[in-house]
């Protein structure tokens, strides 16, 4: 079956640290297996080698100082939007005193709001997180989020399970036998968006964290241009379930072949990966 027209989708990146899996979509884009164009790379370090990586491809890659904004008042803050309201809403920061959730907030409002006006002024169909490791509070999230899901994300484990920053290591340490990546939608909770894609890996006895970490990243890499994709050529479709709660199918024909796919790889290169480890 023929694929349905599409058109390349702009993307802004934000991204923390390495940017591997934005090196991943840059050298699949540059191979013209990319069905978008990064238009834009921020991240919250200086130093970032993400950063690097977009000036390398020649990508428009700028600094958002959130140190800076650690600076700022609530009185800055509450001219750009309501703290109260904001925080009746928010679902990140739980420290019981209400000055400090609002100070924090405010800090937090203040660094998101020089990303939304970098953002703006490219105008993204998508805003792909990549490792960048900042909340997000609702007030970016619902500027972005306005017309629709626009802010993706992938997670290192098998959402809904071990959320958080350290999904590899929490399913190492959980002894689990399969691990797993997942490309979800961004909303206002902890990594608990509606679930796009995901791929599994095994975990083999004696094997460390570093070594499914490895395994995992080698999945995240396939798994993220291909939901990108997606939704460039409108197979991704969101619909409201009985409970209210918002579900994602692919539309894709290929999907089931698609998905193997990603088994068969990664349990052939984990298979040769134990065996060399054996001899």
């Amino acid at each position: 079956m023929d694929s349905p027209p599409h058109t390349k989708l702009r993307l802004c990146v934000l991204a923390s640290g390495g940017g591997t899996n934005l090196q991943a979509m840059i050298d699949r884009s540059a191979e013209g297996l990319l069905d978008a164009r990064i238009v834009l790379v921020l991240s919250d370090r200086a130093g970032a080698v993400a950063l690097k990586r977009a000036e390398k491809a020649d990508i428009a890659a700028f600094h958002i100082d959130y140190k800076t904004s650690a600076k700022s008042t609530i009185e800055q803050a509450a001219s750009l939007v309501d703290l109260a309201e904001l925080d009746c809403g928010q679902k990140i920061i739980n420290d019981a005193d209400r000055s400090t959730r609002l100070a924090r907030l405010a800090r937090l409002v203040l660094a998101e709001h020089e990303l939304i006006r970098r953002i703006d002024s490219v105008d993204p169909d998508y805003v792909c997180l990549a490792g960048f490791m900042r909340l997000l509070s609702p007030y970016f999230i619902g500027h972005i989020n306005a017309h629709g899901p626009k802010i993706i994300n992938i997670h290192p484990a098998l959402l809904p399970s071990f959320p958080g920053r350290h999904g590899y290591e929490d399913t190492f340490q959980y002894g689990c036998k399969w691990g797993g990546v997942t490309v979800h939608f961004v909303d206002e909770g902890e990594d608990t968006g509606p679930v796009i894609a995901q791929a599994v890996y095994p975990v083999w006895p004696g094997e460390d964290v570093e070594t499914i970490r490895n395994r995992g990243l080698s999945l995240e890499y396939e798994v993220y241009p291909q939901v990108i994709n997606w939704l460039a050529r409108g197979f991704v479709a969101t619909q409201t379930g009985s409970d209210g709660k918002a579900r994602v199918e692919i539309t894709d024909p290929h999907y089931p072949a698609i998905v193997g796919g990603w088994v068969r790889k990664v349990l052939q290169g984990s298979t040769n990966e134990t065996e060399t480890i054996a001899s």
